[in-house]
C-alpha cells in the first residue's frame, strides 16, 4: 500500500524545500511536493492574486494524486498551512474523499491569524525586508545580494499579499483530526495553538519542536519521523 504525501510550501518557497524528505520518508510514502505558480519549475507563470486562485490551481493536483494512490495525506507549513486548510474545505464541500492524515505547521488557528490582518506586502522594500528577517530561516546572502533580492522579492510580496488579504470565514468543523506542528520559539504564530481544536470534529493533536518559525528545516529528521509513524499507522481514508 502506498500513501502519497502532498506538501505545500511556505511564502517564498517552492517544491524544492521538501525534496530532501524523499530519502527519509518510509518506502510506503510517496512525496508529492506541490509547485506553486511563479517559482521553481513554474517560474514565469503569474502569481496567484488570492487564495481562491491558488485553490483552483491546486485542487486538480490533489484530486489526481488521491485518485492514483491507495491513500493520501496533506502537509503545509505557514502559508502552506493556510492553503491546506482551505483545500480541505473545498474538497469536503465537493464530497471528495479527505486525506487520511493532515499536518498543519507553523501557523495559528484561522480566527487567531485573522485578527492581526497584517499587510506586510504593502511596506516599502526596507521595512518589508525587516519584517522578513523576523521570521528567520532565510540566508544572510539573500539580503546582501541585490540580484537575489530582485529575483525573490516579487515572489515574497505576492505570497505575503495572498496571506495578508486572506479573509477567514467560519464553517462547520472538518470531519477529521488535525495534527498541528509548531516551533517552541516561533514568535510568528498568533494565538493559542489549542484553538485549532474547534476546526475538526475529531479534534487536534499538538506537537512542539525546538526552534523558531523554520523549525521545519531545523528539526527535519524529527518531523519526518513523526510523519512516517503516523502515515504507516494511519487508518483507511474517510
Amino acid at each position: 500500500m502506498t500513501i502519497s504525501l502532498i506538501c505545500l510550501p511556505y511564502a517564498g518557497g517552492s517544491a524544492q524545500v521538501y525534496k530532501r524528505w524523499s530519502n527519509k520518508l518510509d518506502s510506503a510514502v510517496r512525496l508529492v511536493p506541490a509547485e506553486l505558480a511563479g517559482r521553481g519549475s513554474r517560474m514565469g507563470e503569474p502569481y496567484y492574486a488570492n487564495v481562491a486562485e491558488a485553490l483552483q490551481d491546486l485542487l486538480p493536483v490533489v484530486r489526481e494524486t488521491a485518485l492514483t494512490s491507495d491513500s493520501y495525506a496533506l502537509f503545509g507549513h505557514s502559508m502552506g498551512s493556510l492553503l491546506g486548510y482551505e483545500l480541505l474545505h473545498a474538497l469536503n464541500e465537493e464530497g471528495f474523499p479527505l486525506p487520511s492524515a493532515v499536518f498543519l505547521s507553523g501557523r495559528g488557528a484561522p480566527h487567531c491569524e485573522q485578527e492581526k490582518a497584517r499587510r506586510i506586502h504593502m511596506l516599502p522594500d526596507g521595512e518589508f525586508l525587516d519584517e522578513l528577517k523576523k521570521f528567520g530561516g532565510m540566508p544572510d546572502e539573500l539580503f546582501q545580494h541585490q540580484e537575489l533580492l530582485n529575483m525573490f522579492m516579487p515572489i515574497l510580496r505576492a505570497d505575503f499579499k495572498l496571506v495578508g488579504e486572506y479573509e477567514h470565514r467560519m464553517r462547520s468543523p472538518l470531519p477529521l483530526r488535525l495534527t498541528i506542528l509548531s516551533g517552541k520559539d516561533d514568535i510568528c504564530v498568533e494565538g493559542s495553538l489549542s484553538e485549532w481544536e474547534q476546526y475538526a470534529m475529531r479534534g487536534s493533536e499538538l506537537m512542539l519542536f525546538n526552534g523558531g518559525h523554520f523549525f521545519l528545516h531545523e528539526r527535519e529528521d524529527e518531523i519526518v519521523e513523526v510523519i512516517n509513524k503516523m502515515l504507516t499507522e494511519a487508518p483507511a481514508p474517510i
